[in-house]
């Protein structure tokens, strides 16, 4: 039971190679609550291209610095 809850939290590979592209957001995640972090990897589960994850790792870099 407890792998598949840390699995549950994994991050996406696009959202972990974005963010180490860009270390103003991922300084920015880095910041957020456990909730926030959540969101943030579950809303990255959903995308369907390069351009929704840039996205969301901008929102990032935009929201949060």
């Amino acid at each position: 039971m407890t792998g598949q809850m840390e699995n549950k939290y994994d991050m996406p590979m696009g959202l972990s190679f974005q963010l180490g592209m860009n270390p103003k957001a991922m300084d920015a995640y880095g910041k957020l609550n456990d909730e926030e972090k959540r969101q943030v990897v579950e809303a990255a589960r959903n995308v369907t291209s390069k351009s929704e994850m840039h996205q969301i790792v901008s929102g990032l870099e935009r929201d949060f610095c």
